[in-house]
Order: C-alpha cells, then structure tokens, then sequence
C-alpha cells in the first residue's frame, strides 16, 4: 500500500510535463509475470453508468527478505537471504466511483488450501511454494474475491522509502520494545522513526512495554504488551501505512519533482519493489487523477476474524466464519449492498407468475429491475445465471433461496441490463430473511455464514 499509494498520489501534478519527470522513473520498476492468475474482465465500471472510474484491488505484500541490506544490520540475525516467506499481506480496494479506499489484512499464519496443489498451509508460504501467481490465486480463491493488481516490496524496500521522506511520525502510546528485532522505544508520544526502527516497528509480534516510570536500564520493569499476536501486528501495519502516507504527502509528494527525487531515492540500484506485468503508467495516473484530493486519513481498515487453532501440529489461524459481518464485508471487496445487486426475475414453472417471489426480494434489499417468462415453463430446479464479473452476487442470491438453486455462468451478453438472472423452478419453496449456506455451494466458501 505504501509503494501503490506513493505512486497514486505520483500523478496528482497537473499536467503531461509533470508526468513525464516521472514515467521514466516508474518505467524502472520491475515486472512479474502475473498477468494469468490476476482478474483483468472482473474490474467492474463503478459510480453510475457513465462513470468511467475501476474499482480494483491490489494484493499488497511485504517479503520477508533481507536482500540487498547490509551485513552488520540486526535483520540478518537467525534469517535465509532467500527467504520467499511473505511478511505482511493486506487487500487494498481503490474505488474512484464511490470515492473510497479501503485495505484488509490478511493475518500471515491463516490456513488454506494452496491453489492447484491440493493440501493446505499457512497463506505466508504460497508465495515460496509457487511464486507470486500461486499466492494471488491462493488469496483470490480463499477469500473468493478478485484480484486485479500486485505489489511487491522486500526489506530494504521499506527502509529505502521510510528514508526518502526523513523517517516517520508515528504516535507512541506507551513504550515499546523487542530485542529480537532491535527495536526500543523508551518514551511515549510522537516519535519520528528512522528506517530500522519502523521496519521493527511494524515487525513485532512478541513486544515488551514498560510497567513503572522506573529505570528503563531496569530490565524488570519490561513486560509483555498485549497478546502476542498477528492481529494486534496487523493494526499497527494499517496505523504505520496512514502514518507513512500522511509524511508523503507532508514532503510534497505529490510535487513530481518530489516525487522523482523519492523514487530515484527507492528504485537505487536493487529490485527490492515490483509490480505486476499488467498494470500501465496509465492506470496509475487514472488512478491519481481520481485521488488528487483524498485525504489519508478516510482510508478505511478492516480485518478478517479469525480464531487460533492447532492443525497438523501447526500454531494457525483459521477464518472465523461465524463472526464475519457479511454486509461489510461485501461492501468492502465492491459488491456493495444488497440494492445494488439488480436481479432479473424468470419465470419457469406454469404457474405463470412469479410477482410473489419478486416481493419477496425487494423486502429483503435486492433491486429487482425486471420480471419476464423463461424460454419454456418446464424449469424443475431454479437457478441463477451470473456472468464471469457476477459470480458472487450469484453466491449471496443464492444464500436467499431455500432450497439451494443450481449457479449457472453464461457469457456477458446475456446479462445485459441485470447482475444475476433468477430462473424460478417449481422446486422453489421460499426467499429467506436471512442468508444461509446449503449445497451445492461450496462448503468451506466464505460467504457461506450458516452455523453449521
């Protein structure tokens, strides 16, 4: 998010002169090969029928690498140069249309199955098992949510961009410390962090804090701050990410020559930050255009609830299905709340009527735009027909429908005017208040929020 908002608020200089002082810059930024795994048809036009703007979201990680850093540095300490771990995960939703920009964290140690492989682990190790593409898909077909961009950034990216802007304020509510990692922090109130202190800073999962106003030589007077876990770290990733774009635009980021400076400063002479092979310098300044004004401070945080759980011997998180907030959620990944899922109604029984069922999802929230006959009055199950972009309205109508209906995908055209088509079957008994999760949906899909 640091580097993809950086390069957002790049293009906030008016003008072609101003961006050119940096296309060359970004132009050198390194590509990888994701384009097949990335949902490039699923970016949906939002903000109205003539609105030109994409909501996207961009898969943020942070690798756990010390390439390209110094020897003597304590991030070498018990650590593989070529580690291919990923450090820090977080979905990052840019919508222009609804003007929002939002990010979800995706704790390290969550359990699931590893795409195209057909076992599971934590979501930290994709990246290793299969590159990059694996751990998009991974992420994608977990969450069940498209992924339209990728970003990439090692260690000494992140100290490269922390000192290109003279360091961090970041507020400090009580002392913290993490010997493991370097890190001490003695006082609170606002701090500037320098590059090694930020990047330990947003590292720590085991920090200490000071109980006394005693000695903080006194090595007694260190206990354990909160829970040890990656929740508690993931919060003070987002904190951090705000804080370092607040400094961005401080030190006049949005200035191009600030701008070239700081990324000629980033880029150096290591590929320690990369970007997908689909992304153009045309999106972003799109995507800058849209922004210029946003304030940082709006963008908006969210976490997946999960529980802590012991699988094959392993310490593992594992999404918590029960305590998700469906609507929330939804709104978060774009597909918005229910009214603005419009449903096409199909008759399909020789009941020659379906105004009931038509009621039925218009007092539940679905906008129902229009109610016809089927081709044949012989439908025995209903169904729903989405295309490739709609596949989880198609989920979240059938969670509505008891029993389950068949989801059937068909080409773009044919869901011209309608998100989802509901071809009512005389196997339909009733539309539900609430959403529930039967087969043939996938039973470990996470919008299913039946307790089971």
């Amino acid at each position: 998010m640091v580097v993809a908002g950086l390069l957002v608020f790049a293009t906030a200089a008016a003008g072609a002169a101003g961006l050119g002082l940096v296309r060359s810059q970004v132009s050198q930024i390194p590509r990888v090969g994701v384009g097949l795994s990335l949902d490039i048809k699923g970016i949906a036009p939002l903000g109205g029928e003539n609105s030109n703007s994409k909501a996207e979201n961009f898969l943020v990680v942070g690798i756990d690498s010390a390439a390209g850093i110094e020897s003597d540095s304590p991030i070498h300490i018990d650590r593989d140069i070529n580690s291919l771990l990923t450090d820090s995960m977080i979905l990052v939703r840019i919508d222009p249309g609804a003007d929002r920009v939002a990010m979800l964290s995706i704790p390290r140690d969550l359990w699931v199955p590893i795409a195209g492989k057909g076992w599971s682990e934590r979501v930290n190790a994709a990246r290793g098992i299969g590159g990059p593409a694996t751990l998009i898909e991974t992420v994608s077909e977990y969450l069940g949510v498209p992924i339209h961009h990728y970003v990439e950034i090692n260690f000494a990216g992140f100290l490269r961009v922390v000192e290109a802007i003279d360091g961090v304020p970041v507020e400090i509510e009580q002392p913290i410390r993490d010997d493991s990692l370097g890190l001490r922090i003695e006082q609170a109130g606002v701090v500037t962090l320098d590059p090694d202190t930020a990047l330990s800073y947003v590292r720590t999962r085991r920090p200490l804090t000071l109980v006394t106003a005693g000695d903080p030589a006194n090595d007694r007077d260190w206990v354990r701050l909160g829970v040890w876990n990656d929740l508690e770290r993931n919060q003070r990733q987002q904190d951090f990410i705000v804080a370092i774009l607040r400094r961005a635009v401080e030190q006049g980021i949005r200035n191009p020559f600030t701008l070239r400076r700081v990324i000629n400063e980033v880029l150096d002479d290591d590929p320690s930050i990369v970007l997908d092979d689909v992304i153009t310098l045309g999106q972003l300044i799109s995507l800058g255009n849209e922004f210029r004004s946003f304030p940082v401070d709006q963008i908006e945080r969210y976490e997946l609830p999960v529980i802590d759980a012991v699988v094959d011997g392993k310490q593992v998180l594992l999404l918590d299905k029960q305590a998700l907030e469906l609507r929330v959620v939804l709104d978060f990944f774009g597909i918005g709340s229910l009214a603005s899922i419009r449903v096409r109604v199909l008759n399909g029984t020789p009941l020659g009527s379906v105004v009931g069922v038509e009621s039925q999802l218009e007092q539940v929230g679905f906008s129902v735009v229009e109610r016809r006959n089927a081709a044949n009055f012989d439908v025995v199950r209903t169904n729903i027909r989405y295309d490739e972009g709609s596949r989880q309205q198609a989920l979240l109508l059938a969670q509505y429908m008891q029993p389950t209906p068949l989801l059937k995908q068909v080409g773009d055209d044919d869901m011209e005017g309608a998100d989802v088509e509901l071809v009512v079957g005389a196997d339909l008994d009733l539309v539900l208040s609430s959403p529930s999760c039967e087969e043939p949906l996938p039973a470990d899909d996470w919008l299913c929020t039946t307790r089971r």
